[in-house]
């Protein structure tokens, strides 16, 4: 006799598979897709059941159409903390007497030839603990092709459960705070803002009313203090728009690079022109995104292009690579370049490189970037050279429209 005597698996059909096929279908059944095949058991099959259980990678057990263990893998007894030594020839209903008559009823259905899956289900014990798992079962037919009984499949999956119950309340919390801190930064930058005109208002009265009475020691105090009012205006203004930028409040639509490159060129037409600078783009892909968003990124990365740039003809190269799931674009310059150990730091809020007298920004504009890119599924660094120019690269997933529609 020989293996595949032992145990076989039918088709609806009835033709006998081999073993090779046999054992590849009992795998395929813990994924999820016993569906078309009937497993058969015959009577001499305890050999082999024993042998192939023992390696088996998963909790199985074998029951009778009474719910008797007939036998089981060596990973349920560590799956299911029953000792399999005491419970072959016993009833299952017995065994584990809180089991939920939800269950039984599926057990009662199996027995009837039909198969049954659930990915996680909750078992509520009687001492009050809770179980999660996630099973399989389907029947086992004789050589008469009748349902001699049933095989389950279980994995306890209560750690996992528990990890990602763990996570969603963190994430949650997580939310909670994100919209608090919101809430906290549109209240201070409005509560700043108010003194911040005073100031600036009663600057302007003085130096358009007193002119002539003021020192130049005056003037130039009342100049500082209209420009340090201005910085501390646009500090406010920056953290108020990071703070508000999230998925949630992207509008999303297509538009090409060439027409976002395009608007970004006009509102920085008189910098291209005074810095005499060339500015290309290679390649014109359909993104997906928030487009005022994704202006204001390729503004910040152009704007910081020129600033940083002491050359007598600067360059800012535009290109876009197509990958799988993914556009992956490169702003390049020919500009002063960046250190190595500077290039997480660039990316803080308000981190600055530079004194103000050399080079103007209040640190916010990389900040703001890097944001709007992840909330948009993607990410940015950066690669450079001194004295060499800089590369900033940036990734935005792809989507079709055909996508959006199914």
């Amino acid at each position: 006799m020989t293996f595949s005597d032992l145990i076989s698996v039918k088709k609806i059909d009835r033709k006998v598979k081999p073993l090779s096929q046999t054992i590849s279908t009992v795998e395929s059944s813990l994924l999820g897709n016993f569906q078309k095949e009937k497993l058969i058991i015959n009577k001499d099959t305890e050999n082999f059941l024993q042998i192939f259980l023992q390696n088996v990678p998963a909790a199985v057990a074998i029951f009778d159409k009474s719910m008797n263990y007939m036998f089981v893998s060596n990973r349920w007894g560590p799956e299911t903390q029953l000792n399999r030594k005491d419970i072959i020839g016993k009833c299952h209903y017995d065994i584990v007497p809180d089991l939920p008559s939800k269950w039984k009823k599926l057990h009662a259905k199996c027995l009837a030839g039909e198969h049954f899956k659930c990915p996680q289900d909750v078992f509520r014990r009687e001492d009050g603990t809770i179980e999660w798992l996630r099973w399989e079962i389907i029947p086992w037919y004789r050589n008469d092709c009748e349902v001699g009984g049933l095989v389950m499949f279980v994995e306890h999956i209560t750690k996992h459960k528990a990890l990602e119950e763990k996570m969603m309340g963190m994430i949650k919390t997580l939310n909670q705070s994100n919209a608090e801190l919101e809430k906290f930064a549109h209240i201070c930058a409005h509560d700043l803002n108010e003194p911040l005109r005073t100031i600036a208002n009663y600057s302007r009265i003085l130096e358009q009313e007193y002119t002539h009475e003021l020192s130049y020691e005056a003037k130039r105090c009342l100049h500082n203090i209209t420009k340090s009012v201005k910085h501390m205006n646009t500090l406010v203004n920056g953290i108020l728009a990071y703070s508000q930028f999230g998925a949630s409040s992207l509008t999303k639509n297509f538009f090409s690079l060439e027409q976002v490159v395009n608007s970004v060129k006009l509102v920085l037409e008189k910098k291209i022109k005074d810095k005499k600078a060339f500015i290309y783009v290679d390649g014109n892909p359909k993104i997906y995104g928030d487009m005022v968003l994704i202006a204001r990124v390729l503004q910040n990365l152009i704007n910081n292009a020129l600033k940083f740039n002491e050359s007598d003809m600067p360059i800012v190269y535009i290109s876009v690579k197509e990958k799988k799931s993914y556009w992956l674009f490169c702003v390049e310059d020919n500009g002063i370049g960046i250190q190595r150990k500077y290039y997480k730091k660039i990316f803080d809020l308000f981190s600055r490189l530079h004194p103000p007298s050399r080079y103007k920004g209040t640190g916010i504009g990389l900040s703001v970037s890097k944001k709007i890119i992840e909330v948009h599924g993607g990410k940015i660094w950066v690669k450079s050279l001194i004295n060499s120019g800089t590369q900033f690269l940036f990734t935005l997933p792809k989507t079709s429209e055909k996508e959006l529609v199914t």
